[in-house]
């Protein structure tokens, strides 16, 4: 390895994924990964060392990407056992520069690094001219970022979108914001994210089945009670064995699409709509039924310009790691 080689890094709740970069021309290359528990890790400081330790050799710089607004350097993410600051990465790896970026802002980054094959196209661009991208993702939580449309490539910035007020769209989802609101009066508001992460998945389905709306099978009242409910509602609605499991995921799959149309017209994404996060991929039979992209059109006086606008489905899973590492070669000029 060479001194430029960088050090690139996507740390979620449960894993940190690790890898080195060195310059070079075309798309990143991702050499030396290597993943690691979060559960039980002292910092994130003792991740790149030990990193460090299993991989030696020096880097240049580093770019973390963390699920949490970044500010002045630090951030106190939810879904970590520590905070983080960007002091820390930088006497991981010795005084060079170290910086921390929002996942989302990792995964636009990302993109530019991803080919035709790493995309599945909901949509397809009926409009040509390029423009503004806009990136929306639900796994854990609910993640946005955009790409301005700069000359000849793309700037991308980070957003805490996710957690702007759920806006629901007809009677039903009036029915949900009003359950939601009165069984979890400590959430204070009803953002976005509580519909359209993992997490949503079950409070959807809670919401559909304790008001008389669907009724679960026992598999599936055994396999929510086993594991992971959101995995386990998921999971028997792409299998089609139980009408609660399916009639959740529409109701998901409607509230991702008109999230994803709000952030289209916010940041009037003619250059592409890209859906990340872990979810999209693992449902894409239920997206590709047409409620998602009838959510996401439906925008009123602005329907025809929502319809000509790309949406694709980013299926690597690497995208945030490719981006934090284009991210810290991007600092070696800085």
């Amino acid at each position: 390895m060479t001194q430029t080689a960088v050090l690139a890094g996507d740390i979620g709740g449960t894993h940190a994924r690790f890898a080195r970069v060195t310059p070079g021309p075309g798309t990143v290359e991702l050499e030396q990964q290597q993943t690691y528990d979060v559960p039980g890790s002292a910092s994130l400081e003792a991740l790149i060392r030990q990193y460090l330790a299993d991989h030696p050799g020096p880097v240049a710089a580093a770019a973390i990407g963390i699920a949490a607004p970044i500010v002045g350097g630090k951030a106190n993410p939810i879904n970590l056992p520590w905070a983080v600051d960007e002091a820390e990465v930088q006497a991981a790896i010795g005084g060079g520069k170290g910086r921390l970026l929002n996942d989302l802002l990792a995964n636009a980054w990302g993109i530019g690094e991803l080919g035709p094959d790493q995309f599945e196209e909901l949509q397809p661009d009926r409009i040509g001219l390029g423009g503004n991208r806009a990136v929306c993702s639900a796994g854990t939580g609910l993640g946005i970022a955009g790409m301005v449309a700069i000359g000849d490539h793309w700037q991308p910035f980070s957003s805490e979108g996710g957690h702007i007020d759920y806006g629901p769209r007809d009677a039903d989802e009036d029915a949900l914001l009003v359950w939601l609101r009165a069984h979890h009066p400590d959430w204070e508001h009803v953002s976005a994210e509580r519909i359209v992460s993992g997490p949503g998945i079950h409070a959807i389905w809670t919401f559909l089945t304790s008001t008389g709306r669907a009724t679960a099978s026992p598999e599936l009242l055994a396999a929510i009670g086993a594991g992971d409910p959101s995995a386990a509602i998921s999971q028997a609605a792409l299998a089609d064995t139980d009408k609660s499991a399916v009639l959740t995921l529409e109701y998901f799959a409607r509230a991702y699409g008109a999230q994803a149309g709000n952030l289209a017209l916010v940041l009037l994404s003619t250059g592409g709509m890209y859906i990340g996060g872990g979810i999209a991929p693992r449902i894409l039979p239920i997206l590709r039924r047409g409620g998602f992209l009838d959510a996401f059109h439906a925008k009123g006086r602005y329907d025809g310009l929502l319809e000509q606008m790309a949406v694709r489905v980013i299926l690597d899973d690497q995208c945030a790691l490719r981006g934090a590492a284009r991210f810290a070669l991007t600092s070696l000029d800085a």
